[in-house]
C-alpha cells in the first residue's frame, strides 16, 4: 500500500510538474516558472557538450556554431516532455493497477497502456475500470495536447526568426559582413541617405525591443543562427551599437537624439541577455587612439563632420555594452563585429 501510494503522489507530481513547465514554456513564457524547466536544463547540460564536440572536431578553440543546436534543442524538448509524462502517468498507472482488466502486474505494461493512450493507438490489451478510467482519457488528452502545444511553438519560432532576421540581412549591404559600424556610417553617407539615420536608427530600437521580449521569452531563439556567413544577429546589434556611439561621440552634424535611443534600446537588451544565460561580462581591451583616427579618416572621407578629441568620449558610450556583448559573442560561438572594415582594417574589437 505504502509502495502504491508513494507511486500514485510521485506519477501526478512529475506530471503536473511537466504539463505546467510545457503550460509556462509555450503559453506564458517568461511570466511564470515551475518545479522544472526542461528547456533551461537542456541548454545548460548539452550546450557544453555540444560546443565541446565541435571543438574536437574542428581543431579550435572557438568553434563557429551554426543553427543545429537550436534545431536539436527543440526537438529534445518535445521527447522529454513526452518521456516525463509518460513516465508519471505510467507510475500512476502502475499504482491503480487493479483497476486495469486483467490487472497490470509490471511496470511495462502500465508503461505501454499508458503509451497507447497518449499516441490513442488502440493496441491496449487491458480494459479500464473505476480510478483507471480518467486515467485513460488524461493520458490521451495530454499526449495530444503536448505534440499540439509543441508544434504551435515550433510556429512560434519560425515567425519570431522571420521577423528578427529580414532586418539582419538588410544590414549586410550598408556594414558588410562581418557588419561594421562605421562602415554603416559611411556607406549610408555615400549613398546621400544619411538623412535616414534617425528612421535607422528608430528601427533598430524597435528591432532590440523585440528581441529582448522573444529571445527573453524563447531563450531557443538565441541558437539560430541569422546566416551561415558572418552576419548574424548578435553581430548586427554589436555594429548598430558602434555606429549609435560613433554618432553620438564623433560625429558632428548627425543628431544624435535617434542614436541615444537606439543605444540604451541596446544596451538594455545585451545586459538582459547576458542575465538570462548567465554569462559574466569579459574584459575587453579598449579602443586605441589609432582605431578612432582610422575610424575619423573613413567617415571624413564619406563626407562626415569629426568631433575633435573624441575618443575619449567615443570609449565611454562603447563601455556599456562591450563586454556583455563580448561574453554572449563567445557563448554563441558566432562571428564577432568588425571595427573597420576593408581588407587592410577588419581587425574585430569583439574577439573574447
Amino acid at each position: 500500500m505504502i509502495r502504491d501510494a508513494l507511486a500514485l503522489i510521485g506519477g501526478l507530481a512529475i506530471t503536473a510538474a511537466t504539463v505546467f513547465d510545457v503550460f509556462a514554456t509555450v503559453v506564458v513564457p517568461g511570466r511564470v516558472s515551475g518545479p522544472i524547466n526542461v528547456s533551461r536544463l537542456l541548454r545548460t547540460y548539452m550546450f557544453g557538450f555540444w560546443r565541446g564536440t565541435l571543438r574536437a572536431c574542428a581543431g579550435t578553440r572557438d568553434p563557429r556554431m551554426g543553427s543545429v543546436f537550436g534545431a536539436m534543442l527543440l526537438l529534445m524538448m518535445l521527447v522529454v516532455w513526452v518521456c516525463l509524462t509518460l513516465l508519471g502517468l505510467s507510475l500512476t498507472a502502475w499504482a491503480l493497477r487493479r483497476s486495469f482488466t486483467p490487472p497490470i502486474i509490471e511496470f511495462g505494461e502500465a508503461a505501454f497502456e499508458i503509451g497507447c493512450a497518449m499516441m490513442t493507438l488502440g493496441l491496449s490489451g487491458h480494459g479500464a475500470t473505476g480510478w483507471a478510467r480518467p486515467l485513460v482519457v488524461v493520458a490521451g488528452l495530454c499526449g495530444l495536447q503536448i505534440v499540439t502545444v509543441t508544434l504551435s511553438f515550433i510556429v512560434q519560432i519560425q515567425t519570431a526568426l522571420r521577423d528578427r532576421d529580414a532586418l539582419v540581412l538588410k544590414l549586410e549591404s550598408r556594414a558588410g559582413s562581418p557588419p561594421s559600424g562605421v562602415v554603416l556610417l559611411a556607406t549610408t553617407r555615400e549613398l546621400d541617405a544619411h538623412d535616414g539615420l534617425p528612421k535607422l536608427f528608430d528601427d533598430w530600437e524597435s528591432w532590440a525591443a523585440m528581441l529582448l521580449y522573444t529571445h527573453g521569452a524563447h531563450p531557443v531563439l538565441s541558437y539560430f543562427r541569422s546566416d551561415k556567413g558572418g552576419l548574424d544577429w548578435l553581430t548586427a546589434l554589436g555594429a548598430v551599437l558602434d555606429a549609435a556611439s560613433v554618432t553620438i561621440a564623433m560625429l558632428g552634424d548627425v543628431p544624435g537624439g535617434n542614436a541615444r535611443l537606439m543605444h540604451d534600446g541596446g544596451v538594455r537588451t545585451v545586459r538582459r541577455l547576458c542575465g538570462a544565460f548567465r554569462l559574466d561580462p569579459r574584459a575587453m581591451p579598449e579602443l586605441t587612439d589609432r582605431d578612432v583616427a582610422n575610424a575619423a579618416a573613413r567617415l571624413e572621407r564619406a563626407g562626415y563632420a569629426i568631433r575633435r578629441g573624441c575618443g575619449d568620449a567615443l570609449r565611454q558610450w562603447q563601455r556599456a555594452y562591450r563586454g556583455e556583448l563580448a561574453a554572449l559573442v563567445r557563448h554563441f560561438g558566432v562571428e564577432e563585429p568588425a571595427w573597420l572594415g576593408g581588407q587592410d582594417e577588419q581587425a574585430a574589437v569583439y574577439r573574447p
